[in-house]
């Protein structure tokens, strides 16, 4: 099957120990029946460490330690399967991480999540326009036809990025409902005490932060980004104008959120978001039928 993935997907590369917000800590890791057979068939010590440090109920997981590390994750933030036994023996959920797949008939779309702060930063930071890297065939797709066209007015660099959304709703036909998010997002599982704090600065709503043009690149990409990853399911539950109201509201409530106006902030609370909402198909069918 073909993989279509945006243009800087290949500039995604682990940090591994640099990284400050490990993916190893603070989420249960699930693995798949192909990797749990390779454990199965270890012998020696190594193996003991699998027998010891794995979850065996209905689906296998590691065991998290006191403090939610996975077991293999060392004192130097390495991994230790990687380190002694080489990345084909990682499960494939870690194998994957930070990568979602979209799927079509005939072809996947492979994109990179905002949870990874390496992944955030490649996709925020970035100057140029964002492609998809979509054969002219696929395009005949009526769907792909209108996200290209979603895509083309959020990049509309002639205008600020207030006022490409608002074509966008107009072009769907769709209005962002009189809710309070707040409430709405506060009552949703979570995982993080930083998520409580930065929606604290939504609760006077999400429409009060000025005008400023100095992040339009920014979000111009996090909203490419919102469509990309979340539009494509519209091909099987019909939420077209919710899948793009939830790409509007998460984009006017980060950059409520984002009270300094900073880059550092953002990527911050676009990493915190995607942790607490993207990863949790609860979340979002709880936000969706917000937006009905």
């Amino acid at each position: 099957m073909t993989a279509i993935t945006p243009d800087y997907y290949k500039n995604f590369k682990c940090t591994a120990n640099k990284c400050k917000h490990n993916c190893c800590i603070g989420w249960e890791i699930d693995i798949d029946d192909q990797t749990f057979e390779k454990y199965n068939n270890l012998k020696g010590d190594f193996a003991n460490r699998f027998k010891k440090d794995i979850v065996f109920d209905n689906t296998p997981h590691f065991k998290l330690t006191t403090d939610e590390r996975c077991p293999f994750l060392n004192e130097n933030g390495l991994c230790d399967i990687i380190t002694n036994l080489g990345e084909d023996m990682l499960c494939q959920i870690c194998s994957d991480h930070p990568r979602f797949r979209n799927y079509y008939d005939g072809f996947t779309e492979i994109g990179l999540g905002l949870a990874c702060e390496a992944a955030a930063e490649i996709i925020l930071t970035k100057k140029e326009k964002s492609k998809i890297n979509l054969p002219q065939e696929f395009l005949q797709l009526p769907i792909l036809a209108l996200r290209e066209r979603i895509f083309n007015l959020l990049q509309d660099r002639n205008l600020p990025v207030c006022e490409r959304v608002n074509n966008v709703l107009n072009v769907v036909g769709a209005t962002l409902p009189d809710v309070d998010w707040y409430n709405a997002f506060a009552n949703l599982e979570k995982m993080d005490g930083k998520w409580d704090e930065y929606l604290l600065r939504i609760k006077n709503g999400i429409d009060k932060v000025p005008v400023d043009a100095a992040l339009d690149t920014a979000y111009e990409q996090l909203l490419v980004y919102l469509i990309f990853r979340h539009f494509s399911d519209c091909q099987y539950d019909g939420k077209l104008k919710e899948r793009v109201l939830y790409a509007v509201l998460i984009y006017k409530t980060i950059k409520t959120m984002n009270v300094s106006n900073t880059i550092e902030e953002l990527l911050d609370i676009a990493r915190v978001y995607s942790c607490e909402i993207e990863y949790s198909d609860e979340n979002i069918d709880a936000i969706l039928m917000q937006l009905n």
